[in-house]
């Protein structure tokens, strides 16, 4: 029998469990960076049908993620047996896998797609949306589970601060290795090759985070019971919506982190464009700059999550970060050539570490104050309310930068673009990206007060509660 309770978690679960970012980062981290290019460069569909695309995605994500959560957020058949959350993040993940690679793999023939965009454009759509079911599926539990499998304040710190390596070790893989080393640009089949060795490793990764997901029977049995005693008192869904909107910490924390994640996301697509258009460099670029921000970044979320995030509120590094996030996002609005692009990608990645490393546990503490308005475990649900916000960034992808490209005239495959259409490219991160971080710290710093007394009131009420 498994001798492991729910308040004592063994270093090897953890780090089993710290691999689920490992699909999540890379898979984002692609998505992000390649699909617009991909399918506005390398395929020729129109600007303006790949930024719809987006955006249908993104509605597509806003109803789909809270729907998710909300509808699995209960037992099942297997429940008993398997876990409450365990079986939902392994079918979530082999789902991702599957239609992350059809992203790139296009099986028709798309030769004529200048004159006829329709069947590439309703394709785009259509293996987006299907990937998105299953990442939200994925992550929905993966991240509901952190909270519930992790209860004390030090097991939380340790495993958002593995959460964040393991996350940017997947970064790391991606666009150091990966992505130069297989893509060239002005070939759409590496683009096929690339995601082929991608799902490969993630497969490998979803063998080696079983264990860690695995819900022990303390924890299957302290969601079944809850579940069982609050049964006839069922949470309609519009209750739990006005209930969980109705805590002040759960919006400023998600309206925060959608504008970070907006930010981040604009940056990403947006980062080759920058690379080759404006600094006239090559994709190889991209392998120097992501080193000078993970060499910074990696230190940066051990010190900050011992020095800051431990000794005083998490939400200090959070805001911390979101400043200085916002100051290497303004740089590239100015900034000339590659080396001043590598030494404040070293901004970027100490303020990215600095609020990273608090990032599941402000996640699990939101996720606190939430269960006890509700009486109840309703961590899915929240997640999906969390998407829902998340995928706003999707529509100022679709919305921003297929946007700025027609209204500058930007020239797809074009190397040389007008001045116009270059201060286009620079004004996303610059303008965008870094007015969004700068919000999201001013509305933290004014309004997030889940810490110290407060803080410890909530833990007391989740432990009365049996939560």
């Amino acid at each position: 029998m498994n001798t492991e309770t729910t308040d004592i978690v063994s270093k090897k679960k953890m780090a089993s469990f710290s691999l689920c970012p490992f699909l999540d980062s890379i898979t984002q981290s692609t998505f992000q960076l390649l699909v617009f290019y991909y399918y506005e460069v390398e395929l020729g569909l129109a600007t303006f049908l790949v930024g719809l695309s987006f955006v249908i995605y993104a509605i597509w994500n806003m109803i789909n993620d809270p729907l998710i959560g909300y509808l699995t957020d209960k037992p099942m058949r297997w429940s008993k047996k398997y876990g409450m959350r365990t079986p939902w993040i392994i079918i979530g993940a082999i789902l991702t896998i599957i239609f992350f690679y059809f992203i790139f793999w296009i099986p028709f023939d798309i030769s004529d797609v200048k004159s006829n965009p329709w069947p590439l454009f309703l394709y785009m759509i259509t293996i987006k949306c299907l990937f998105d079911t299953g990442y939200s599926l994925y992550t929905t539990h993966f991240y509901g589970s952190f909270g519930n499998i992790f209860r004390t304040k030090e097991q939380r710190r340790k495993g958002s601060l593995l959460f964040v390596f393991t996350g940017a070790g997947a970064v790391i893989l991606t666009l150091i290795v990966l992505v130069p080393g297989i893509i060239v640009t002005g070939d759409p089949s590496s683009y096929t090759r690339f995601a082929l060795v991608a799902s490969i490793i993630l497969v490998i990764s979803l063998i080696l985070f079983i264990p860690g997901i695995y819900e022990n029977e303390d924890v299957r049995n302290r969601y079944l019971q809850i579940f069982e005693h609050l049964e006839k008192q069922k949470m309609p869904y519009f209750k739990f919506l006005k209930t969980t909107f109705a805590q002040k910490n759960f919006l400023v924390w998600v309206v925060a982190y959608s504008l970070y994640v907006t930010a981040n996301t604009l940056h990403f697509t947006n980062l080759l464009y920058f690379l080759i258009i404006v600094l006239k460099a090559d994709i190889q670029a991209i392998q120097i700059y992501s080193m000078a921000f993970f060499l910074s970044f990696i230190p940066s979320n051990i010190i900050m999550s011992y020095f800051i995030a431990k000794k005083k509120s998490p939400v200090n590094s959070f805001i911390i970060g979101l400043f200085g996030i916002s100051i290497f996002y303004f740089s590239l609005l100015w900034i000339p050539n590659l080396t001043l692009l590598y030494l404040f990608a070293i901004i970027g990645g100490v303020s990215t570490g600095a609020m990273g490393c608090v990032f599941m546990y402000m996640i699990s503490d939101t996720m606190d104050e939430v269960n006890v308005a509700c009486g109840r475990h309703v961590e899915a649900g929240v997640v999906g309310l969390q998407n829902f916000f998340l995928r706003v960034a999707f529509i100022a992808v679709g919305v921003i930068i297929a946007g700025v490209h027609i209204a500058t005239g930007y020239v797809p495959g074009s190397v040389e673009q007008t001045e116009l259409a270059t201060w286009g490219i620079r004004i996303i991160p610059g303008v965008f990206s870094s007015s969004f971080c700068l919000i999201a710290a001013i509305l933290a710093l004014k309004f997030y007060d889940l810490k110290g007394e407060k803080k410890d009131q909530l833990m007391a009420q989740l432990e009365k509660l049996g939560l």
